[in-house]
């Protein structure tokens, strides 16, 4: 598949040696120019990423999708003992019309997916954090009006984790996560992602090497632990059965309500 192999360049050492000498080409001669050129932008443009795209940040910000994933690991806890009751087992066969292999597959898949999401969000933010930490880069209205260096090494100060993006490493890493299971979508999505990742840039918050070394971040991190953890059981799954969202979401609905 295209996926896949898009998914192999992205993890491969060759990117990675590539993506490194964009974010050091871009900090050394392109970061300051570019966010100045972006000042000469239409108001307009301004308005669109604060007012329309930041705002979908907090939306599917990645402790509320972690939450989210947690509550359906719960609702889902069980599931075995609980579908060994052949009277509950006849209700959902009788409502889904699913025979019961189909039934425990797609409730293993649901738990699946929800561990994918919630282990690929909780890890790429913890390193994006250490990252942050370890370079201490400035972010933009900083450097510019505080006359903070571009490196601050091993500091905590909010002004001096621009790097790499964490609002650019979360809408990739979520963006991954969507393009590996919905299989539909994938180029209005990443560009979301992509627009979210821009506004970092006109809310002055980072330089374009924070947003290259994010969105790397964001989308090698969910590819790993996907091809590790998950690619065996969930190609598995898929191969048997065709996986559409109403079905999950109508056994996650049976699963409360019986």
């Amino acid at each position: 598949m295209i996926k896949n192999k898009i998914f192999e360049i992205l993890t491969s050492l060759r990117f990675f040696f590539l993506v490194v000498f964009l974010i050091i080409f871009f900090f050394n001669f392109l970061d300051i120019f570019l966010f100045e050129l972006t000042r000469t932008f239409h108001g307009n443009f301004f308005i669109f990423f604060k007012d329309i795209i930041d705002p979908l940040s907090d939306i599917f910000d990645p402790l509320n999708v972690i939450i989210s994933c947690f509550i359906v690991l719960v609702v889902n806890l069980n599931i075995q003992s609980i579908l060994r009751n052949n009277k509950k087992l006849e209700v959902i066969k009788l409502k889904t019309n699913f025979k019961a292999e189909k039934i425990f597959s797609l409730y293993n898949y649901i738990g699946l997916v929800s561990k994918h999401f919630i282990y690929s969000l909780t890890l790429a933010g913890i390193l994006c954090n250490v990252f942050k930490y370890f370079f201490g880069v400035s972010r933009p209205k900083y450097f510019f009006l505080e006359d903070y260096e571009r490196i601050n090494f091993f500091n905590l100060e909010h002004k001096v984790s621009s790097f790499p993006s964490g609002h650019t490493q979360a809408a990739f890493t979520l963006a991954i996560l969507l393009i590996i299971y919905l299989n539909r979508f994938t180029l209005f999505i990443l560009m979301i992602a992509v627009l979210l990742a821009l506004s970092r840039i006109f809310m002055s918050m980072h330089f374009p090497s924070d947003l290259i070394a994010g969105a790397y971040l964001g989308s090698i991190v969910p590819i790993i632990i996907y091809n590790i953890y998950f690619k065996c059981e969930i190609e598995d799954i898929s191969k048997k059965y065709r996986i559409n969202l109403r079905d999950l979401l109508k056994l996650l609905y049976y699963r409360i309500n019986i």
